[in-house]
């Protein structure tokens, strides 16, 4: 006997587009969180013999354009709460259009020309980094998931299949090293801007197929248009907001700190000549560990709130992190048997974490729903975004910070017999000791996020309820 077709947006259609809207936007995030610092150091051809003065360029850059994230981020998060509905809907055009955007856009950005001038190359990065930056800030993909359904049961599992897809993706880039060397012809020399091409442009064509499959939700689809009051009253009003915000930007440093500093530290701590193997270890830990953890977070969402769900995935995160500084304070970690068992578990808790985090920010969308009658989807998700390319930026500009501290260059510290220690404290800190902090801070906010217990939850989406119910009666009556 078969099976029944599952209603929208439960559908395989409507899964499918969720599950494979946003690989362009996985491939693109991990390469800016983990190989553009290392790319604009040690493969640009960026200031070559002149000792650290591509790192700070590179960490300067990153700074630059989280100034710019702070005035771009709300105003075309305002804008998106503003744009009209479409036939497409509200926000799967901006999905669609910037999704193509970013996508060339990164592209070039790993392909800066070798013949331009040191000036003209950094003028360069900086011009394509920013308009990637504000394209990426275009990409509303959790206002468009919100959009299909109240249920926390119905939007878990809309999110766990796309994180699935992108961890089990995540395997090929950890590989990215790898593969960019084998095209680089002499076996030894990466050729990154190829690389990009080559997994940035099939994997944008699929978000593309998966973004046009999706039926944008009519969930919002009765909330008047959005005024500069109405996000004051937000910024005034949304108290969970707030605190998950605060909470959300230490805890995604713990990721985005490992992924910015990780490259540097398997490179020299276990051998240069190493690195392709090195790297696709680490990048089978990653997909293990966020696999089982989307897994294991599934399972906990069961019994918790998505913030408790929170609070849990950071303390499991936290432990490994903080054993793995204090032994790094003795020397550099040259075991690969303590090394990666302890980020493996580290790793368990960041992909744990996704579930619950995103359904606290589609929690903060709904509060907004019932405080203010207006949802302000982009607003919320502009925030989010600020905060994820924050977090990216800060942790490859410390890293950077620490390169520039120990005067790294690539071709000296290559042919360096020995490594100088104060670059395995500073990495450690950055790697270990930051992360592990971020997450204990992280916990200790989210204590008082006010959707912690169940009860408090549940009222709210009780009276979102009742007030969609007297709104659809008051219709009918007039009708009538």
């Amino acid at each position: 006997m078969s099976q029944a077709k599952k209603a929208y947006p439960e559908d395989f259609k409507t899964l499918f587009g969720v599950t494979t809207m946003g690989l362009s936007q996985m491939i693109a995030n991990s390469l800016i969180t983990g190989f553009l610092m290392i790319y604009i150091t040690d493969y640009a051809g960026l200031y070559t013999g002149i000792a650290g003065q591509a790192a700070q360029a590179a960490t300067l850059m990153l700074l630059v354009g989280r100034l710019w994230d702070g005035i771009n981020d709300p105003i075309l998060g305002f804008l998106m709460d503003r744009s009209p509905r479409t036939k497409w809907g509200k926000f799967k055009p901006f999905m669609f259009w910037g999704t193509i955007a970013s996508a060339i856009l990164i592209i070039a950005l790993f392909n800066i020309p070798a013949g331009l001038s040191d000036i003209v190359k950094v003028a360069l990065l900086y011009v394509l980094y920013i308009v990637f930056d504000t394209a990426f800030t275009l990409l509303p993909m959790n206002p468009l998931i919100q959009s299909l359904s109240n249920d926390a049961r119905v939007r878990t599992k809309l999110l766990v299949a796309p994180r699935i897809v992108t961890t089990v993706l995540s395997i090929l880039m950890s590989f990215f090293l790898a593969i960019a060397i084998a095209l680089g012809g002499d076996g030894q020399t990466p050729n990154i801007g190829l690389a990009v091409a080559v997994f940035m442009v099939p994997f944008t064509a699929i978000s593309l197929i998966g973004i046009a499959l999706i039926k944008e939700g009519t969930n919002n689809a009765d909330e008047g248009q959005v005024s500069l009051r109405d996000v004051a009253r937000m910024l005034k009003v949304n108290r969970p907001l707030l605190i998950s915000s605060l909470s959300g930007l230490f805890g995604g440093f713990v990721f985005s700190f490992m992924m910015a500093a990780v490259t540097y530290y398997i490179k020299y701590a276990f051998g240069a000549e190493n690195l392709g193997t090195q790297s696709a270890i680490w990048g089978l830990s990653i997909l293990l560990g966020i696999l089982a953890g989307t897994f294991l977070a599934q399972f906990v969402q069961r019994f918790v709130t998505p913030g408790a769900g929170s609070l849990i995935s950071n303390a499991i995160t936290i432990a490994p992190l903080a054993i793995l500084w204090l032994m790094s304070l003795g020397g550099p970690i040259t075991n690969p048997v303590v090394f990666y068992p302890l980020m493996f578990v580290a790793l368990l808790g960041t992909g744990m974490n996704y579930i619950p985090g995103t359904l606290v920010n589609m929690e903060c969308m709904d509060y907004n729903k019932e405080e203010l009658g207006k949802s302000m989807e982009g607003m919320v998700n502009a925030i989010s975004q600020f905060l994820m390319k924050l977090q990216a930026a800060l942790s490859s500009a410390l890293t950077g910070a620490v390169l520039v501290a120990v005067g790294y260059d690539a071709e000296l510290f290559k042919d360096a017999t020995t490594i100088p220690g104060s670059l395995f404290s500073g990495l450690g800190l950055v790697l270990f000791g930051i992360p592990a902090l971020c997450g204990l801070i992280a916990i200790g906010v989210m204590a008082f996020y006010p959707l912690l217990r169940k009860s408090k939850r549940d009222a709210m989406y009780a009276r979102i309820e009742q007030s969609r119910a007297a709104t659809a009666e008051i219709g009918s009556l007039a009708d009538s």
